[in-house]
């Protein structure tokens, strides 16, 4: 059982721009990535950054069940390659901003880079939801929070 905790706003850790991992250290962060999928999970989360559990760095999880894969995604290093023109607007909550929901508008289409822990850099091209939290999670390495994109 994870002992990871949230962190909630108005925490300066969720404003913080995260940092780049060493390519060469991605497996030492395999026990925190497995305890980042059990927090997500134990707090009903799509997906974390974290940042939401206190650590400025560039790696987040996304939930299997929005990926639709087998197994839940631990990626590092993330950068967005290609957002779409075209925009929806859907309601978002985050589990660092508790009870606080507002509609937010994102890309339609993107592509993300991201590395595994296991070293190998994938493309990853999403739609819809995935994009959705692609763009979410990715806010947080940046220091963004959902307040500062509602409509």
């Amino acid at each position: 059982m994870t002992t990871l905790k949230l962190v909630t706003q108005p925490n300066k850790i969720l404003r913080t721009v995260s940092i780049d991992i060493a390519r060469e250290t991605f497996s030492e962060y395999k026990k925190l990535g497995e305890e980042m999928v059990e927090a997500m999970l134990k707090y009903e989360g799509i997906g974390l950054a974290a940042p939401q559990i206190g650590r400025n760095i560039n790696m987040f999880t996304i939930n299997k069940d929005v990926t639709l894969g087998e197994d839940h995604l631990i990626l590092c290093n993330p950068k967005i390659v290609f957002l779409s023109k075209g925009t929806n607007v859907m309601e978002e909550g985050c589990l660092s901003c508790p009870k606080i929901y507002g509609d937010v508008s994102r890309s339609e289409k993107i592509r993300v880079k991201a590395f595994s822990l296991d070293g190998v850099l994938h493309t990853f091209k999403a739609k819809g939801l995935l994009a959705k939290v692609f763009q979410h999670e990715i806010d947080h390495l940046n220091g963004t929070l959902i307040l500062d994109k509602f409509e």
